[in-house]
């Protein structure tokens, strides 16, 4: 009858999270037969606002129903030593005397365990064994990979894989405050596949645990094809970022950058994609400091609209200050129309951006003098010079990053009659 693909994301379908999504799902049901979609943490009442292919099938999650449950959970836990088998003597190494650390074990595994039930409960609609394979596939490389393991261990088809991906928060320990992530052996031990999102990320995995190094493979994400961005003919320069406005994006530091440009005698326009807490405070410092130079902040837009922008309007430079990524999309877009880019030097990052080539890092700990020093410099640059940043940008997409070829690739790679997890 064909594979079958259960896949366990956080709200999308829903809502306006995880957009990178959006393009692999469409290559993931070219490849199987049926897709079960389980958004596993949807708000009360949200709807659902992107279209998914004809054999996906969707079930949202309410989190309030995930929230509810956690009490019980975490008191099933009971008396917490080894929580159930999961935690292993290295791991209880890492909680030894540290409270917060081992709050955040039991909240990680209550959370996980309340999300498995409600996935279980849904699935009883499907006979699994009525396909010739099944690939139970994370999104995420945290409570929703420790839900999927659990869901493949209940499937009595015996032609199964149980894969996740990896980013950046469920990644790197160090980009969250305890600089500690629940599980990892356990995750490792138990999954046939892991795959981040950069070879930075997999050579972090491998080299912190080399007995599952054969597991860990890189899985690029990948943007659809718009074409190349009209190349920019008039005297402004046009800058854009594109983000939530979050501590770790470090917005507040591009416009102090900008705000050191003031004495440059050159038309400058800078556009930010993105909303958040810090937005207004992001529009008032734009107000009163950036009052020489054009700034335009239309806040959270549609994917599709930010790809209309890029198509009819020139843009010089994309940038982004993060002081931690995984492997940016937004960066992946933006090479794509040929738009070169400044960003730090964080993660996986310099993967897409080459210094030279497809454009210029920045040291994590840069200081606003470093940008504006660098961007005044870049404002000399030669036209050649722009043009053959603006090649170098779509090549290494193409090569690189191109959504049609990396999904393809990875939908056959965790194809459950794919048995090889080798690199």
């Amino acid at each position: 009858m064909g594979n079958c693909l259960v896949l366990l994301t956080k709200t999308y379908p829903y809502g306006k999270g995880e957009e990178f999504i959006e393009d692999e799902v469409p290559c993931l049901a070219r490849h199987f037969e049926r897709i079960i979609l389980l958004a596993t943490s949807v708000e009360d009442g949200a709807v659902q606002t992107r279209q998914v292919p004809e054999n996906v099938t969707v079930h949202p999650i309410a989190s309030s129903a995930i929230k509810k449950a956690l009490p019980a959970r975490g008191l099933s836990l009971f008396p917490f030593t080894s929580c159930g088998g999961l935690v292993d003597e290295a791991e209880r190494g890492e909680l030894r005397g540290n409270l917060k650390r081992r709050a955040y074990l039991l909240y990680f595994i209550a959370k996980s365990q309340a999300v498995y039930r409600e996935c279980a409960r849904l699935l009883r609609k499907y006979d699994l064994t009525d396909y010739d394979g099944v690939t139970f596939y994370s999104f995420w490389f945290y409570d929703v990979a420790l839900a999927a393991i659990r869901l493949a261990a209940d499937c009595e088809n015996p032609v199964k894989k149980t894969v996740s991906r990896a980013h950046r928060y469920d990644l790197y320990p160090s980009a969250g405050s305890l600089n500690y992530l629940p599980l990892r052996r356990y995750l490792l031990e138990h999954l046939d596949a892991v795959y981040p999102c950069s070879e930075n990320g997999t050579a972090y995995l491998a080299e912190t645990y080399p007995p599952y190094a054969r597991k860990v493979r890189t899985a690029y994400l990948g943007t659809r094809d718009f074409g190349v961005g009209p190349e920019n003919t008039g005297e402004t320069i046009e800058l854009v970022s594109c983000c939530h406005i979050a501590p770790v994006k470090r917005v507040e530091l591009l416009a102090q950058s900008l705000a050191l440009l003031a004495g440059e005698k050159r038309k400058l326009h800078w556009v930010h994609f993105g909303d958040g807490e810090q937005l207004g405070s992001l529009k008032a410092y734009a107000a009163e400091h950036l009052k020489f130079m054009k700034t335009d902040f239309p806040g959270s837009v549609r994917n599709a609209d930010l790809m209309k922008y890029y198509q009819k309007y020139p843009v010089d430079w994309f940038i982004n200050t993060s002081s931690s990524e995984g492997l940016p999309v937004s960066i992946m877009e933006a090479c794509s129309f040929g738009i070169p880019v400044l960003a730090t030097d964080v993660g996986g990052t310099s993967e897409i951006v080459r210094p030279g080539e497809t454009g210029f890092l920045l040291d994590a700990g840069f200081k606003p003098e470093d940008l504006a020093a660098l961007l005044r410099r870049l404002f000399r640059q030669k036209k050649e010079e722009r043009a053959a940043l603006r090649a170098g940008c779509r090549r290494v997409w193409e090569e690189n990053f191109c959504a049609a070829s990396n999904f393809d690739r990875f939908a056959r790679e965790i194809d459950p009659q794919n048995t090889d997890v080798s690199i």
